[in-house]
């Protein structure tokens, strides 16, 4: 029988909720966030040191060896605040979440590996006195199979859903506003739902409140992202297609998009062919090509082709 958020949550004092599938994605950690407030549970946001390419213009992941004015945690893993930066620049979300929270957040490098970043979340873990780490991924396709017609960025959601997986710490693995994201479809997010329910991981799901609105509005002004602000305008009714990506995906978007989803990382983690294929990788380019030998195309593909026509 799967334990619920709620349960978990009462045995727990101190949880990291972290965006797991690109620097935007700590947006959508606000809500569960408050959720686990609500029940008492001091919560620590995180991120991925990976932004979007019209972000950031160097393709790829940046390595916190790069970063200046952090406080490392682990090899993989450190303390940035609003003066957190890379060395050319660079501002992370994970700093503009920072200057909005007016604390520290936590940022992975997902440079590093699946390896490295597991171990560096559970030296976090022991290190912060985690009694819980939930990973939320904005749009869905960390549930993602790998035949998907839409998944555009399949590496980095499955490099952290397999580090998550070897934890000793209690790891629930969260899709927020199904389908925003604009790659898989809500009838492929259904079928994956129902998929990871039947395997005994579904662990329930909860709206957003008026109190979640309300701070996810606020961090508007700090937080640069695109995907984890639809749900806004789904709650205040707005449904229909819209685009995103300058164009080139679409969202159906309805109140449903107003959703986080819980799961059991251990069975998400299973049923997913593309997280088992790196979880021994050392680096975020021996992952890609292990997701080449599967078929699939990332999003560091994307970028690399995105700055030659650039002429980066």
């Amino acid at each position: 029988m799967p334990i619920s958020l709620d349960k978990l949550a009462s045995k727990t004092r101190k949880a990291l909720v972290l965006g797991v599938g690109g620097g935007g994605d700590i947006m959508g950690t606000l809500p569960t966030s408050g959720y686990l407030n609500v029940l008492g549970v001091e919560t620590i946001l995180g991120g991925v040191s990976w932004e979007r390419i019209v972000y950031d213009p160097t393709p790829g992941p940046r390595s916190i060896d790069d970063i200046l004015n952090i406080e490392r945690i682990s090899k993989s893993t450190a303390y940035v605040d609003e003066n957190s930066h890379t060395r050319d620049g660079v501002y992370f979300q994970c700093s503009n979440m920072a200057k909005f929270l007016g604390t520290r957040t936590v940022i992975v490098d997902v440079s590093k590996g699946v390896m490295d970043i597991s171990s560096g979340l559970q030296k976090t873990a022991e290190k912060l006195e985690l009694g819980l780490i939930i990973g939320v991924d904005v749009g869905g396709d960390i549930l993602a199979c790998g035949d998907e017609v839409g998944l555009k960025s399949p590496l980095c959601d499955a490099m952290i859903l397999s580090a998550m997986r070897f934890l000793k710490v209690p790891t629930v693995t969260a899709v927020f506003a199904p389908g925003c994201d604009g790659e898989l479809t809500l009838n492929e997010l259904v079928e994956r739902f129902e998929l990871v329910a039947r395997n005994s991981g579904y662990l329930g799901a909860r709206g957003m409140t008026p109190e979640d609105f309300a701070k996810m509005l606020e961090a508007k002004r700090y937080v640069e992202t695109e995907a984890s602000f639809l749900p806004l305008r789904a709650w205040r009714g707005e449904h229909g297609t819209f685009k995103i990506r300058g164009g080139t995906r679409s969202v159906e978007l309805s109140i449903l998009s107003t959703l986080t989803f819980y799961f059991d990382t251990r069975v998400v983690y299973e049923l997913s062919p593309v997280a088992k294929a790196i979880k021994d990788t050392r680096s975020f380019k021996e992952a890609n090509e292990r997701l080449h030998e599967l078929g699939l195309t990332t999003e560091y593909d994307f970028e690399l082709n995105y700055a030659k026509k650039s002429g980066r």
